[in-house]
Order: C-alpha cells, then sequence, then structure tokens
C-alpha cells in the first residue's frame, strides 16, 4: 500500500461516512428478526462496524445501532471530519 493509496482511500471512506451509499440494516435490537430492522434510525449517527461472515470479517456502514456487531468508529453525521480528525491512526 502506496502513499497515494491511502490518501484516496481515506477520501473515500470520509465521503462514504457522510453520505452512506450502502448501508446495512440495524437497529431496534438485538436478537430480532430481519424484517423488523431499520436502515435509518433517525438520531444523525454513522457507525462503522465489523460482523463475522462465512467469508471472514466483514466491514460495514450503518445508520442505525449495529446490534451484535462490532463497532469501529462511531460520528455524528455531520462532525465525520472532526472525529477522523481525533483518531489516533
Amino acid at each position: 500500500v502506496g502513499k497515494r493509496d491511502i490518501t484516496v482511500a481515506m477520501g473515500i471512506f470520509t465521503e462514504q461516512l457522510k453520505k452512506p451509499t450502502v448501508v446495512i440494516k440495524g437497529g431496534v435490537g438485538p436478537s430480532v428478526d430481519e424484517m423488523q430492522k431499520v436502515v435509518d434510525d433517525g438520531k444523525g449517527w454513522v457507525w462503522v462496524a465489523a460482523d463475522m461472515t462465512p467469508g471472514g470479517l466483514a466491514i460495514g456502514t450503518y445508520t442505525s445501532v449495529p446490534f451484535g456487531k462490532r463497532p469501529l468508529l462511531v460520528a455524528k453525521q455531520g462532525a465525520v471530519d472532526e472525529m477522523l480528525s481525533k483518531v489516533n491512526w
């Protein structure tokens, strides 16, 4: 991974956190039916969480609480830049 790759990837990552295009259902609570989960709970938070799948660990973007997943980052959608500037990479 080169320095230019990281710069481009972080730009895409930041944009996805601000305006997610691929969002996974979450929220409601643990151990609920998939039909009861929601894409956006309306609280304005964006989550990046990991989940174990048959193919390995997968990372996804959520706009509702990712119950049962492994949260990595959480930020208000309007304060993504502020959150990323505080992370010690």
